[in-house]
């Protein structure tokens, strides 16, 4: 079972949104470290990230 989230991530100047599916039981944390790998953005590059939706 897995859910559909909406993640907004800053990284630098810019603002990024990825959907990313992830487990019922997996912890916001989780899902906005999986939408950082998703799009791209270099740990030493990523600012803040939260779920939005």
């Amino acid at each position: 079972m897995s859910r559909c989230v909406e993640v907004e991530l800053r990284a630098e100047d810019h603002v990024f949104r990825e959907e990313v599916d992830v487990s019922v039981v997996a912890t916001d944390d989780a899902a906005v470290d999986i939408a950082r790998q998703r799009a791209g953005i270099a740990p030493e590059c990523f600012e803040t990230g939260e779920v939005v939706a």
